[in-house]
């Protein structure tokens, strides 16, 4: 039996059994079960087609038939869209042209599950009279404004059939995601259905990490080969001895990212559980999996993420107290033990573990910041060609621009840096607002504002350690448009009118922590 069939059953393995274990909490409340039942039925039907296919191009026309032909059903396509968003890595292949285009556009499956599942959705809500039109919201502005000024850029200096070609990558990649969450996400009882489809799958990935950690084995590693498509991500990587796990993602930070993104957001579901045990080790998995992904940059992002989860729950400071005793002592017997050498090492700040790492992002943001500053308002297409940049050719022979910010300012400028970060920040005003002035830190509604702001702390804190990279600029912009229709839906009062009452059983209290 060749890998990629052995690393099948193995997957199968230990998804059969996770979606059988969160059935019953998940269609408690949160998911419809016949919605719960497609979603898994469709994720092992694709998870099947990609390691047996032999083809990436037949792989996707399997995706693109099953997700037309039963997709359809679904009743929340931004469920569906979230829970199958990393069931394949995004491995990319281009369209062929004619008539002198060499190539129409790349495509991977993360495109391919935007285009088949958002569009269709984003046409529904354009022609819905009562959806929200464009610029109602304040993050709108931002971010057409960003993706403008990114066209415009690159306008003088390409041909025409790049400069299409980048408008339909820009709104398929940014637009599309952030217009559907934005405003698709219009009641509170859709928002916990997708959250709790996003989390169901992050554990099922979690668990897959943990397996490929202890045994030593990256199950999606041989796709490329066996897909016969060009891949630059999903090798064997190590640190400190250990091997960091990717699962199907592509890079041990990538994986760290989405297990933040998925803690975050499953803060805001625990009264959503019908008991503290299954959502204790939802949660348990995905720390874990962020552990193993031995990855410092999310693992700050995490911290950062329940710092401010916890700074913004009731009684606070009690809290804190509560767990960061056992936490304290835990720590302390660790590193009296042989392992925590290891562990220390490998701690952000002052671990010794790799520190060349640290020393390159140090260098490159100096680096490019005079770069920056060479061009300090709309940046430069061609500063990958400076002298300067140059020195940070690695020995892979890449330039790898490991900060989603200094990248943005590299090539659109401190203009461009101001409008992407516009987006996020606008929003984040809104939520703290709202947070800061709402009287019950119980409510549903309260509980989820923390959530989605403590995750984007989180998300804005990682990619500042990370270039946005497969999965990573597709979930922020998920995120971005979720905060933005929360906020929409505080403004105009359908939260509270939307949101159900919960029922209450083993003496849930609505607090994330």
């Amino acid at each position: 039996m060749t890998e990629n069939f052995r690393a099948l059953v193995c997957v199968l393995g230990l998804a059969v059994p996770v979606f059988a274990y969160l059935r019953r909490p998940l269609t408690w409340i949160s998911i419809a079960p016949g919605d719960y039942l497609l979603r898994t039925g469709l994720w092992i039907v694709l998870t099947c087609a990609l390691f047996a296919a032999g083809s990436f191009w037949l792989f996707m026309l399997i995706a693109a038939s099953a997700l037309l032909i039963v997709g359809r059903n679904d009743s929340n396509p931004l469920a569906l869209y979230v829970f199958l968003l990393l069931l394949a890595p995004p491995i990319q292949a281009g369209i062929a042209g004619f008539g002198g285009i060499n190539r129409f556009i790349d495509v991977d499956y993360l495109r391919l599950l935007s285009v088949l599942v958002l569009f269709p959705t984003a046409a529904r809500l354009a022609l819905k009279p009562e959806s929200v039109r464009l610029f109602r919201i304040p993050s709108d502005k931002y971010l057409v404004g960003y993706l403008t000024l990114l066209l415009c850029l690159q306008a003088p200096v390409t041909s025409y059939t790049d400069l299409l070609r980048s408008f339909v990558a820009l709104f398929i990649d940014v637009f599309l995601p952030y217009y559907v969450f934005s405003r698709g996400l219009s009641d509170f009882s859709r928002m916990r259905e997708v959250f709790a489809s996003f989390t169901a799958a992050c554990a099922l990935i979690a668990v897959i990490a943990l397996f490929e950690f202890f045994k030593g084995w990256l199950l999606y590693s041989s796709l490329p080969t066996f897909l016969d498509a060009h891949w630059s991500y999903g090798h064997y990587m190590s640190r400190e001895g250990a091997l960091r796990v990717v699962v199907s993602t592509g890079h041990p930070i990538v994986l760290g990212y989405v297990m933040t993104v998925a803690l975050g957001l499953h803060l805001a579901l625990r009264h959503a559980y019908p008991n503290r045990t299954s959502w204790r080790l939802v949660a348990f998995a995905l720390v874990a999996a962020l552990v193993v992904s031995l990855s410092r940059g999310p693992w700050v992002g995490a911290f950062a993420m329940l710092g401010v989860a916890v700074a913004l729950a009731p009684r606070s400071v009690a809290r804190i107290g509560k767990n960061g005793v056992p936490v304290v002592i835990l720590v302390s017997l660790l590193a009296i033990t042989p392992f925590g050498a290891k562990v220390v090492a490998l701690l952000p700040f002052i671990g010794t573990a790799d520190s060349e790492t640290v020393a390159y992002r140090q260098q490159l943001f100096n680096v490019a910041w005079d770069v920056v500053m060479m061009n300090p308002f709309l940046g430069s297409p061609y500063y990958m060609a400076t002298d300067a940049m140059e020195q940070m050719r690695q020995g892979e022979g890449i330039i790898d621009v490991v900060n989603s910010y200094i990248g943005v300012a590299l090539g659109s400028g401190l203009v461009g840096l101001a409008l992407f970060g516009a987006v996020f920040v606008s929003t984040a005003r809104h939520l703290f607002v709202y947070l800061f002035r709402h009287g019950d830190e119980e409510s549903v509604e309260h509980v989820t504002g923390r959530a989605l702001l403590a995750t984007l702390v989180g998300v804005l804190t990682i990619i500042a350690t990370a270039s946005s990279i497969n999965a990573i600029p597709v979930i922020y912009w998920c995120l971005a448009g979720a905060c933005a229709a929360y906020v929409r839906a505080l403004q105009v009062g359908t939260y509270g009118e939307a949101s159900p009452s919960l029922p209450r059983k083993t003496g849930f209290h609505a607090s994330p922590l």
